[in-house]
This record gives C-alpha cells, structure tokens and sequence, in this order.
C-alpha cells in the first residue's frame, strides 16, 4: 500500500478506489487531504441499512441543496451541479455493512461514483478494504 500523501502529491487520478488503511484514522485522511490541499468528504454509512438513509447521508456529506430529490437520478445531477473541478477525496466507510444489507444500493452509488469521477475529474472515492473482498468490488483497482 502506497501511503495517502504519497499519492495525494503523485496526483492521484478521478476514480472509485479500494484502500488499504486499516490503521490509519479518519481525522488522519482528513489532515492529510487538507495539507495536501484537497477537499475531504467523509462518507459515513455504518449506520445505514437502504437506499433512502444512503441518500441522507449524501445529502448532509456532499452538503447538497435542500431541494435535493433523494433518488437516483438527483444524486447523480448534484454532484454534478457542485463539481468544481477541484480535486477531491471521498473517505466511504461502512460500504461493507451497507452492502450486507443493500447490494443495489452499493452497486448504483459506485456506478454513480465513478461515472462522475470519469466526467467532473473531481471525485477520488476511496472504500476502506474489507476484510473479504466482494465481487461487486473486487475489479476496483487498489491502492
């Protein structure tokens, strides 16, 4: 594993990736995004079992307008709408245990994930590993 300030500065490309930090604590990519002058999105679904809690708590993370539709086809425009071009790191945590309960949720959120990562150049979404590694994920390249 290539550590996050290494690839921050080596200029780590759009794109959904799989990451193996295990040890390294949220507050320390936080620090690290920002030092490098990245945004930081924390991305927290531990807690959440659907769809519908999927897209609240995109809605509070990506900081999206209070008009915002919580579906599918909303989430994909907002994050849109909000690109700015600048470069930025979404930290997903609790990918796995929403996926245990939702698959759709999971496989739709990374098709949208990586389809605006690919258009808005903006979006580095890092799923912290797993201890298994599903096949949903498991052609995402590592880092």
């Amino acid at each position: 594993m290539t550590d996050l300030h290494t690839l921050l500065a080596n200029g780590l490309r759009p794109g959904v990736y799989r990451w193996h930090a295990h040890k390294t604590s949220t507050d320390a990519v936080r620090r690290t995004v920002g030092a490098a002058g990245w945004n930081f999105v924390l991305l927290d679904t531990t807690q959440v079992p659907d769809k519908a809690g999927f897209l609240d708590v995109c809605a509070t993370a990506f900081d999206l307008p209070r008009w915002f539709g919580r579906n599918w086809d909303a989430l994909a425009d907002s994050l849109s709408d909000r690109s700015t071009g600048e470069p930025e790191v979404v930290l997903w945590e609790g990918w796995r245990e929403l996926l245990d309960h939702d698959h759709d949720t999971v496989d739709v959120a990374l098709q949208i994930f990586g389809e605006d990562a690919k258009e808005s150049g903006q979006l580095r979404v890092l799923l912290r590993e797993a201890h298994d590694v599903p096949d949903l994920v498991n052609d995402l390249p590592e880092l």
